[in-house]
């Protein structure tokens, strides 16, 4: 329970950041890559909820941000803050003054300091519950056998590449994620790490070792469930970086080679692509091997529950159907609404849009072949790239099971075909290898071919590490033949390619035509 100083000190910064202060924090909040809201029509910010956190030092609160947008919807975020001195006439963590305090001490943001994490640490680990002014927040502990939750640690990281959380390394044994955006009800992240960790024993998913939970009775709290997990702590898995940047890099030094080749006349590009990508390649199957046993162990629970699969339906395949349709009917209408000079720059005309509404439409129906299989729905990663994965020294390992965040938990947490993370995977390499491309403007022909044929093989090599551990026939969540696998696999690399396409329309219309190429090969080839 909060005792009384610590419930005088949450009050006052409820104060500072609700009062004067406020028009701080929302100035404050737009500068954090975490903050989701960044473009949306601000209402108010409010801080709803403080839980004073255990410090031999600064006081130290966890404080629960009540975001209001135009039109009445609200987001709940999670803020480590600080109350101290205000050092220097500039101080770039200050968000509010303390009533009171002539000026002496400040309400600040406390993400840099090392105490707050130790502090979420030790609560997970003693599995310990401490309240605040309308809510609270208990840890838990899974079994630890390598010893990963025990304390003390010399060196604490905070990583700096994350976009929606905030991650942080403990002595290079223990990695935790504060997941900014509260939402309560059951995480996703946190559901498929415990079955991985307890029940499936999934070796290529970092095990789980604990969590915390925040639960509210405050006003606006109207969900079934109102608690939510705001920390999550896996084991560390020390490793070479995700599967983007390490594919980047070798992406980037087969450029190098292939242009040297071609300078020097020693050999044809495409011999030095055969040549450099041969244990590149060896990696990717490896990482389709992967892929496989984590689909294997999500589709290993025999008993009723989340994560036993269920035969999949006409009606979930008329859904399914439905959902894309209506998605591709707003890409469409975003695609003719470009001006004259976007759809030159992608290489797109007028007229396009109507033909690629029809092939992906009539492509649509080949889910079908999911209930004529007598296939099987699972549970699977929901955001599967080559981001998602870390390269590690002999392999790769599986992180971030939060699914897509635009999607509500009740859509993430959902069964269906786990060739949808095939899919995402496969996009990724398309976006890999015309990425490396980007800074090369314009794009010599030898360098596409480069790319070009290192994407083909990269394709046919990740499904052939799929397949040599999950066969069609053998695995109920696929289709019976492998060539039922790659049609319905092809709808899902459709829908991913317009969501891309979308996306890049919104963002970023210089990279339209990587989206665009992708869904013209998906709409008119054959299967492989």
């Amino acid at each position: 329970m909060t005792n009384a100083s610590e419930q005088e000190r949450i009050d006052r910064a409820l104060a500072a950041i609700n009062g004067e202060g406020g028009r701080l924090l929302i100035a404050f909040l737009q500068n954090q890559r975490w903050f989701g809201g960044k473009g949306k029509p601000l209402a108010a910010v409010r801080l709803s909820d403080a839980i004073e956190l255990p410090s031999a030092s600064v006081p130290y609160l966890l404080a629960v941000l009540l975001v209001e947008y135009r039109g009445g919807s609200q987001e709940r975020y999670m803020m480590p803050l600080s109350i101290r001195s205000k050092v220097g006439s500039v101080d770039l963590a200050a968000i509010a003054e303390l009533p009171g305090s002539s000026g002496q001490h400040w309400v600040c943001d406390a993400t840099m300091a090392d105490d707050v994490w130790r502090s979420l640490h030790d609560l997970v680990a003693t599995e310990k519950e401490r309240g605040g002014r309308t809510g609270s927040v208990r840890g838990r502990a899974l079994v630890d056998r390598e010893g990963g939750l025990a304390g003390p640690f010399t060196t604490i990281k905070i990583l700096s590449g994350e976009q929606s959380n905030t991650s942080i390394v403990f002595d290079r044994r223990v990695i935790m994620k504060l997941i900014r955006k509260v939402e309560l009800g059951i995480s996703p992240e946190r559901e498929m790490l415990e079955f991985l960790t307890t029940k499936a024993l999934c070796r290529d998913v970092p095990p789980l070792l604990g969590y915390l939970t925040y639960q509210t009775e405050q006003e606006g709290a109207i969900e079934e469930d109102p608690e939510g997990t705001v920390v999550v702590l896996q084991r560390f898995v020390v490793n070479r970086g995700d599967g983007w940047s390490y594919s980047l890099s070798c992406l980037g030094e087969l450029l190098r080679e292939s242009r040297q080749a071609a300078q020097t006349q020693a050999s044809h590009p495409s011999q030095v692509c055969e040549n450099r990508t041969d244990a590149f390649l060896k990696e990717i199957h490896q990482l389709g091997e992967v892929t496989g046993n984590l689909h294997l162990a999500l589709a290993s629970d025999g008993e009723s529950g989340p994560f036993c699969p269920e035969p999949i339906t006409m009606s979930d395949v008329t859904r399914w159907q439905g959902r894309m349709q209506q998605f591709l009917a707003e890409v469409c209408r975003d695609l003719r609404s470009m001006s004259p000079e976007q759809q030159t720059a992608a290489g797109f005309v007028s007229d396009e849009a109507t033909t690629l509404e029809l092939a992906c439409r009539d492509r649509f129906n080949d889910l079908a072949r999911l209930v004529t299989g007598q296939t099987v729905k699972i549970r699977h990663h929901g955001d599967y790239h080559l981001g998602q994965v870390l390269k590690t020294e002999d392999g790769f390992a599986v992180i971030d099971f939060e699914g897509e965040p635009a999607r509500s938990l009740e859509e993430r947490r959902a069964k269906v075909c786990p060739l949808k993370d095939v899919a995402g995977m496969l996009r990724s390499f398309s976006y890999a290898a015309q990425a490396v491309l980007q800074p090369h403007r314009p794009i010599s022909p030898d360098d596409q071919t480069i790319m070009t044929e290192w994407e083909h093989a990269a394709r046919q090599t990740f499904l052939n590490g799929y397949r040599s551990v999950v066969q069609p026939g053998a695995a109920l969540f696929l289709p019976a033949t492998w060539d039922d696998t790659l049609r319905v696999l092809q709808v899902y690399e459709l829908d991913k390619a317009l969501y891309e396409l979308r996306y890049e329309l919104r963002n970023r219309p210089e990279w339209l035509a990587i989206p665009l190429q992708g869904i013209r090969s998906l709409t008119q080839k054959a299967c492989e």
